[in-house]
């Protein structure tokens, strides 16, 4: 191929240009067959081993997938099982009053605790030396955020700390109601007013002038009272207080007030002592009280410092039977309080229904309440109703010449009141319901009292061994009766 392209210039005759022009027909040919294997070689290489990287960038993409696979791994990790979230939000509902839905999960990451105290031990808890698995949950309701630590199951869960001062304090919130509540509060926690916060305030209709919270023997106006319901807090406990629109009637709700581990507890204790399922207890009564080293319920021998120890009596209802617990502030002790509590005994107070052939008529559309009482050494039988607008009408059942008729009257008031009573004590649970004199008794009163919800009978001898609601229903009767005669 030299050859030719270093002779084309020379002159030549036909005939070579002939040779000339196959030779150089055959050298192009030659050529293209050359190109064409050698782009099969190229891709043959290319197909049989890829491009390799260098070193350093596979490298790269090792660490960029590891660093991927290790932030999903992240992620499915942290991510808060719904039980903990559910246990954290209603916990803190129940402390705070604040409705679940309105209280929001903003932070959360998995921690290791060094005791089963989570690190927040009560005041003389003991706490098992050990790492317990768990979180740290923040929530808040979007002015105020509190910190919440948890076992990995939801069971154990402390409050840490609220990390900001602001409370749920709506503006109209009157500053005099808010003295008047901080100085209460002072004086029931021992505590200066400047160590009192404010936790929440809510505008409220009270159904009555006690304000929905009732003491015996005080009978409330019904009229309606406009107010509020404040919730404070002190050195770690939290008070629940209802007043009027003025602030001139503050009142401690006692069992809004009462900590929840001391609730828990109670019911606990009263589920194991009576064998009944915590379901079907429930707290009537709570109030503060400071016991000595006994919990007031030494015995005889029992050496009691006489220390100001802070606490609780609650009272706990299980169907007809009223328990009186003592506690310390926290529920880590509880005792049993016998004497104070009413429990029903197999053969005395064990009610049985009452025949349908021997329920009295129902009562008249202006009729509130109905008395009858019969037997006695006499062996008479009364009847006593109450109308609507208050009058008392009494008289002896066979009595021909209606010479015992007697007409009293109480005010409109007392007969709501006397309702309201009737409402507190639910006296609608023992409708239809006897509680029979003892066998062999003799020369006893039997009473039979309806209401628009039922009716009951008991014997004079069974007073005092009567279910409290039972009691406090027939003692408000007793009196409204009394105060008609006067």
């Amino acid at each position: 191929m030299r050859q030719i392209f270093k002779n084309h210039s020379k002159p030549v005759n036909p005939g070579e240009t002939v040779h000339q022009s196959e030779r150089i027909f055959a050298a192009l040919v030659l050529t293209g067959i050359l190109s064409l294997g050698a782009g099969l070689t190229l891709l043959q290489t290319a197909f049989a081993a890829p491009v390799r990287l260098s070193e350093s960038t596979t490298e790269l993409v090792k660490v960029k997938d590891q660093k991927v696979g290790q932030n999903l791994d992240r992620k499915q990790a942290n991510r808060l099982p719904p039980r903990i979230a559910n246990a954290v939000r209603q916990d803190l509902s129940r402390q705070t009053g604040i409705a679940p839905g309105k209280l929001k999960i903003t932070d959360f990451n998995q921690k290791t605790w060094n005791d089963g105290c989570l690190g927040l031990p009560k005041s003389g808890e003991f706490c098992t030396q050990a790492l317990v698995p768990g979180w740290r949950v923040v929530m808040s309701s979007g002015n105020k955020t509190w910190v919440y630590r948890i076992n990995s199951t939801g069971q154990v869960l402390r409050l840490q700390k609220s990390d900001t001062p602001v409370s749920n304090i709506p503006e109209n919130f009157p500053k005099s109601i808010a003295n008047a509540v901080i100085a209460d509060a002072s004086t029931q926690l021992g505590l200066p007013v400047n160590q009192i916060r404010l936790v929440q305030a809510e505008q409220k209709t009270w159904p009555d002038a006690c304000l929905g919270i009732y003491a015996p023997d005080i009978l409330c106006a019904p009229a309606t009272v406009e107010g509020w319901r404040v919730t404070v807090q002190g050195n770690g406990q939290r008070l629940v207080y209802r007043t009027n629109a003025a602030g001139s009637v503050v009142k401690l709700d006692q069992l809004a007030s009462l900590p929840n581990s001391v609730r828990d507890a109670v019911l606990l204790e009263a589920s194991r002592q009576f064998k009944v399922p915590a379901n079907q207890l429930s707290i009537i009564q709570a109030k503060q009280q400071n016991w000595d080293s006994c919990l007031g319920l030494g015995g005889i021998n029992e050496s009691c410092a006489t220390l100001a120890i802070p606490g609780w009596q609650v009272t706990v209802q299980n169907q007809l039977q009223l328990l009186v617990y003592h506690t310390n502030d926290n529920g880590s002790l509880v005792k049993f309080n016998q004497d104070a509590s009413k429990i029903s005994d197999a053969g005395t107070l064990q009610p049985t229904p009452i025949p349908a052939s021997e329920l009295p008529p129902s009562l008249d559309k202006n009729v509130v309440f109905r008395a009858i009482a019969s037997g006695g050494f006499a062996g008479r039988t009364y009847e006593t109703v109450l109308l609507n607008d208050g009058r008392l009408m009494r008289v002896r059942i066979g009595d021909a010449n209606d010479s015992e008729r007697s007409v009293l009257r109480i005010s409109g008031q007392q007969v709501r009141q006397f309702q309201q009573l009737l409402e507190r004590q639910q006296f609608a649970q023992f409708k239809n319901l006897s509680y029979p004199a003892p066998s062999g008794a003799a020369d006893y009163i039997t009473y039979t009292l309806t209401s628009r919800e039922g009716t009951v009978r008991y014997t004079d001898i069974n007073r005092g061994s009567l279910p409290a609601p039972l009691e406090k229903a027939i003692q408000g009767w007793n009196r409204l009766a009394s105060s008609a005669q006067r």
